[in-house]
């Protein structure tokens, strides 16, 4: 009887270790799809910001007729690599972030498509796709850049709500497309120049 006992006993403290241990694994695999999703979502944040840096660089460089070839490859760099990121996103992250990421990728890829047909002098298709109609779209996917943060549970990167910052960015921009535009003025984030 002892011995039904102790070997009971034993297959209990058996039973439980085994269940204790799926456990584990599946805590482990939870958390390493969250973290791959993290990650996944932050290639994609990377690549998002510098596609709309380049898409504001090169519509001042437009603006300012000094668009080079240069400029434009690296456009088509950026571009390249937001589609990839974006396209590893699809297959990864929530449905709620995918559709943020949706709106900014078409976004994104609309105003390009915009600029490169200004940068070839053709004529705009449609309402909204001229150089001064184009920028104001430019400025405010940055919203959507914050939105998509947002819906990852972070906090918008920089609060846009004062048009000193808004100025500053764009001459920040200004300066980084055609550098002797900008000559001899100083651009300081922070509100002071």
């Amino acid at each position: 009887m002892t011995q039904r006992l102790a070997e009971k006993t034993k297959s209990k403290e058996w039973e439980h270790s085994e269940r204790q241990r799926a456990e584990e694994r599946q805590l482990e695999t939870r958390r390493a799809r969250a973290e791959a999703v993290r990650a996944c979502c932050v290639m994609l944040n990377t690549a998002s910001l510098e596609y709309h840096s380049e898409l504001n660089t090169f519509w001042y460089a437009l603006r300012a007729g000094h668009v080079t070839d240069g400029l434009r490859s690296r456009l088509d760099d950026v571009r390249r690599e937001h589609r990839a990121r974006y396209s590893e996103a699809q297959m990864q992250i929530p449905d709620d972030v995918l559709a943020a990421a949706d709106d900014i990728h078409r976004g994104l890829n609309r105003i390009y498509g915009v600029l490169k047909r200004l940068d070839g002098a053709i004529p705009p298709h449609q309402e909204g796709e001229s150089l001064e109609q184009v920028h104001p779209q430019i400025v405010g996917l940055w919203d959507q850049l914050s939105d998509m943060r947002r819906s990852l549970g972070l906090p918008p990167r920089v609060q846009r709500n004062t048009p000193y910052k808004t100025v500053s960015y764009a001459l920040l921009c200004a300066q980084q497309a055609a550098p002797g535009l900008m000559a001899g003025r100083s651009i300081e984030w922070g509100g002071k120049r």
